[in-house]
């Protein structure tokens, strides 16, 4: 967050600032680093200015690139505290010291999204009545420093309060002792982040229970200012500017949490990924979360609004381009009535919701969800990968590859869905087997599985060794070579899965950066199926395809975001010059 970055003393004349238009474009427009002529330079995170930068005579510059999986969520989104006891402790024992943390603080700590809107509405004011050089980066350095004082100072306190009473494990002392080692202030761990990434520029610099500990400030922060330092951070060295992020919501309120809403609600939590669409002028998007068990109380009358109504509104009208789903919270993506009732019965899934016909229910909401999808041309995106779910049955019955072969055929024909994470984040030189399976359903056109694709995200490989996920991806591209447009080259896409790449812990900026070297090697492979540059494809013209950014039909999401833009006042982004490019489309 330490970049030259541009903010104009250019008057904006008598516009109102208004949240939900343009009250933030400046602020918030994420621009590339750099000066302009007539602008003043300044220090400072890459929040851009109320005269955003002016893109070259010819027009956006650099190959086109999407990450498909992002997160943006702090711990006020999502059930923080089960989250961390019921799935992650699974996996690191000891993390359960930071839900025991987070028990004792309770849920006021981290920004709620309503919060959120009306600091950086104030912000807005402060900008749009003046934006001289440096002011910009000190308002939003302002909002950063303030929040970091008064979570850490609470978090330390805690964790100290807990300990007298005893730790369960070593590895829980070692999480308190990283948590009482926290920079106080948030420049201080800004600047260990930036030397530690000049000194190791590697994976595994830091210790599991400084990571731990780090997440857990990183949750507590506001989320666009986590959101910056993902831009600027994982972009640096790759010499890619992203040029669209995909910010995927969660919802974990019934598997994990009984029914018990977050404190920043669904609602908000699309209002606010809404502003920050427009704030950074459509270079990033949010995905609207769907939990069908959701769904199935709603239809028992357990759940007061219809969670299809939220992700329909949200997707033609807030600025959402596709929908999430996390099979391993307990659910396949179809053919949940063949599934053995006993894997729901006393697992996190509350009492009520454990019933003998809990799998067709569960059926019959993912279908009202298809149809709608399938016929407007919505993406989805599920979690594959055989983790994250708060049991060891959760995580490999409903990622199982083979769910996929019951999917009515005008579902699998039709549908755009994206496999998160390739069905393994442990993808090497040998562990391909379920990545096949997957890659097996990706049809031809016509052929169920035709709009079938897979993302890169937390393959955990391409931070420690590279050369492993090289090699099993020339494998699974060759394997694949010979079936034309279904051939992986044409569907695998790039993705980082940041946040949650953050608890791995060292320096996780170089995912980027670490990808275009590996596909700087396998371009110069042949025989591998691709359609043009391989490189291409999987940066950007993949996703492009899987995202329809190509259709501009009025019931596709590149019309869908072309009328978002013109209600919200947002200039032609990036993204769209590029993809437009691409295919050679008029503006």
């Amino acid at each position: 967050m330490g970049h030259l970055l541009t903010c104009c003393a250019q008057s904006l004349g008598d516009t109102k600032m208004r949240l939900t238009r343009r009250d933030l474009i400046g602020a918030m427009s994420l621009p590339a680093a750099g000066a302009l002529s007539g602008c003043g330079t300044m220090t400072g995170p890459s929040i851009g200015s109320l005269c955003p930068d002016r893109p070259p005579a010819e027009g956006p510059v650099g190959p086109l690139t999407i990450d498909t999986h992002v997160h943006m969520f702090n711990a006020s989104d999502i059930q923080i505290r089960d989250y961390i006891a019921k799935v992650r402790s699974i996996d690191t024992p000891g993390l359960e010291h930071l839900a025991d943390v987070l028990a004792v603080l309770g849920d006021a700590l981290a920004p709620s999204g309503q919060h959120e809107a009306a600091v950086l509405r104030d912000v807005g004011g402060r900008l749009a009545a003046a934006c001289g050089p440096g002011e910009a980066g000190r308002a939003l350095s302002s909002m950063a420093e303030a929040q970091h004082q008064r979570s850490i100072g609470a978090v330390k306190a805690a964790s100290a309060r807990l300990r007298p009473r005893g730790l369960r494990s070593t590895r829980a002392h070692q999480v308190a002792d990283a948590i009482a080692a926290l920079p106080d202030r948030y420049a201080t761990m800004t600047a260990r982040r930036r030397k530690r990434r000049l000194l190791t520029r590697s994976y595994g610099a830091g210790s599991d229970a400084e990571a731990a500990a780090e997440f857990v400030a990183h949750q507590l922060q506001y989320r666009f200012v986590n959101l910056i330092d993902f831009l600027d951070g994982y972009q640096a060295r790759s010499g890619r500017r992203i040029d669209l992020a995909l910010c995927h919501m969660l919802d974990f309120d019934w598997p994990l949490s009984g029914g018990r809403p977050t404190p920043t609600s669904l609602e908000d939590q699309v209002d606010l990924m809404e502003q920050v669409a427009i704030l950074t002028g459509g270079r990033v998007h949010g995905y609207a979360p769907f939990d069908p068990f959701r769904q199935v109380a709603f239809s028992l009358g357990m759940e007061p609004n219809n969670p299809l109504d939220r992700v329909v509104s949200a997707v033609t009208t807030r600025g959402c381009i596709g929908v999430k789903m996390y099979p391993p919270m307990g659910f396949a993506p179809y053919g949940n009535t063949f599934l053995d009732p006993k894997l729901w019965l006393g697992s996190s899934i509350p009492k009520a919701l454990q019933r003998p016909d809990l799998g067709s229910l569960l059926d019959a909401a993912l279908g009202q969800l298809y149809v709608w999808c399938a016929a407007s041309g919505v993406p989805i995106m599920l979690h594959t990968s055989a983790s994250n779910g708060p049991s060891v049955d959760f995580r490999t019955i409903p990622t199982d590859p083979s769910h996929w072969t019951s999917m009515p055929e005008p579902f699998s024909q039709n549908l755009r869905v994206s496999f998160g994470h390739f069905g393994d984040t442990d993808i090497g030189r040998i562990n391909t087997g379920r990545a096949e399976k997957y890659a097996a359903l990706m049809g031809k056109p016509g052929e169920p599985g035709a709009n079938y694709y897979a993302d890169a995200a937390y393959f955990t490989h391409g931070l420690d060794n590279p050369s492993t996920v090289k090699d099993a991806l020339g494998k699974l591209y060759g394997l694949t070579a010979q079936r034309g447009d279904a051939a992986l080259a044409q569907r695998l896409m790039y993705g980082s899965d940041w946040e949650m790449l953050l608890i791995e812990g060292g320096d996780t900026t170089g995912y980027l950066s670490n990808f275009v070297g590996i596909f700087r090697d396998l371009d110069k492979t042949r025989g591998l199926g691709a359609e043009g540059r391989l490189s291409e494809r999987f940066f950007g013209l993949n996703a492009a395809r899987y995202l329809g950014l190509h259709d501009k039909d009025t019931d596709s999401t590149r019309g869908r975001l072309d009328s978002f833009y013109v209600a919200k006042g947002v200039a032609r982004p990036a993204w769209q010059v590029k993809v437009d490019r691409s295919v050679g489309l008029s503006s």
